[in-house]
């Protein structure tokens, strides 16, 4: 969550997305004087241009969903006759320009509570990005009475939560949680393993015969027999990738038998040939942990610690789901002990052989902790929290509409359509 230009078009994407060619747009709109401030939140006024830039972004919601609904491309015409949820898209499309607008002066009453302040390099990343908007987008914009100081204001908006969010739930921030608590949590909920796939069917799910799963079961047990024999970790890290090769080799060489006829599945293998003249030679560095994987609980969620868990199970899960679940609960079994290999197999398809290692081994500042994924972790334990605290602030405000406004401004007396 550090303020950096990853900012951009989520700030920005006002519906761009969602435009369709092909109709003439009506004109221009204009700000009258009774019209510039489209409501008024908490005694804080709304400029029109930002109420209509929230307007937009909530027509490509409704455009998308009216996609996902009908799978065909949204036009105005039909996204104004669609429903969303029992409610007219108009009426849903301004409730949530109006939510936005609740969250924005939010937002702002926070930052200027904590006297927040964004950097001359903030200020310039916004600045910059404004004027580096294509004509034909900042003519979209301006057709649709959005001029640059709303686009600043939307935008400077968009830091202004960052900053908030690093500061109440930042390391060691009132909400958030040590560094230490951190890397618990993290701990907690990663798992670093290399493991071989060892399939018993191919891949159209044709079983192999017996003889061949016979061997395979017993090449899996071989494996496991020769990670463990050797003395050292880093060693047996090594042998999995070795022994990885070694089954991959063997599996290029199988073959099914489908409706009484043998089938070989094969390798294709492309070549290059590269003129002499264009090879240059460069240094390599071998990656230690190359073939490792970093496997996320599924079970971890977005809540705050000391908060109770929720998770929301789909009504009924696929085979592979189920398959994804037992081998996630293998791996964070805290009995599978670290450095020793064990086989483990869920169905008749796939045969494992897994080796869990020590996260915290490649958790320093030149491997795995560094800033950006210590950012990344407090996002994603904390944001939901924070989230829903904006939004309790912002749902608390009083809104006095200018109706007037609401009325000229209705999404779909705007510019939809972008040629």
């Amino acid at each position: 969550m550090k303020n950096t230009n990853k900012f951009v078009a989520a700030a920005l994407s006002f519906a761009l997305a969602a435009v369709s060619a092909g109709c003439s747009a009506p004109g221009a709109v204009t700000l009258g004087n009774n019209t510039k401030t489209a409501a008024t939140i908490d005694g804080y006024e709304i400029p029109a241009g930002v109420f209509i830039a929230y307007e937009l972004t909530a027509y490509d919601s409704a455009a998308t969903q009216y996609y996902y609904s009908t799978n065909t491309e949204p036009k105005p015409d039909d996204v104004k006759k669609f429903h969303i949820d029992g409610t007219d898209s108009e009426t849903w499309i301004q409730d949530q320009a109006t939510e936005q607008c609740r969250q924005f002066v939010a937002i702002e009453k926070e930052f200027e509570k904590i006297n927040g302040s964004l950097s001359d390099e903030e200020q310039d990343q916004i600045d910059q990005y404004i004027k580096s908007l294509p004509d034909a987008t900042r003519d979209f914009y301006e057709e649709n009475g959005i001029g640059e100081e709303s686009l600043k204001k939307v935008a400077a908006v968009s830091f202004k939560r960052d900053y908030l969010f690093n500061h109440y739930y930042g390391i060691d921030g009132p909400n958030g949680c040590s560094e230490d608590e951190l890397r618990e949590y993290y701990i907690e909920n990663n798992a670093r393993v290399k493991y071989i796939e060892i399939k018993t069917a191919d891949g159209e799910g044709n079983a192999y015969d017996k003889d061949t799963i016979h061997d395979l079961d017993k090449m899996a047990d071989d494996f496991v027999k020769q990670i463990n024999e050797e003395k050292e970790n880093e060693d047996k890290l090594a042998k999995v990738d070795e022994l990885k090769e070694e089954y991959d080799e063997y599996a290029a060489t199988l073959t099914t038998t489908v409706s009484g006829q043998t089938a070989t599945t094969t390798t294709t293998t492309t070549t290059t040939t590269t003129a002499a003249s264009d090879v240059t030679t460069t240094t390599t560095t071998t990656d230690p942990h190359a073939n490792e994987k970093i496997v996320a609980k599924l079970t971890t969620t977005t809540a705050a610690k000391d908060s109770e868990a929720t998770t929301t199970e789909p009504t009924e899960k696929t085979d592979a789901q189920k398959a994804s679940e037992a081998l996630d609960e293998k791996i964070f079994n805290s009995d599978m002990p670290l450095y020793t290999a064990e086989k483990y197999q869920y169905d008749d398809n796939t045969i494992y052989v897994i080796l869990k290692a020590d996260i915290e081994e490649r958790m320093n500042d030149e491997d795995m902790w560094t800033d950006d994924m210590k950012d990344q972790l407090i996002s994603q334990r904390y944001f939901n929290n924070f989230a829903d605290w904006i939004k309790e602030l912002a749902d608390g405000y009083s809104v006095d509409k200018n109706k007037s406004a609401y009325k000229k401004y209705a999404p779909f007396k705007l510019d939809l359509e972008n040629e």
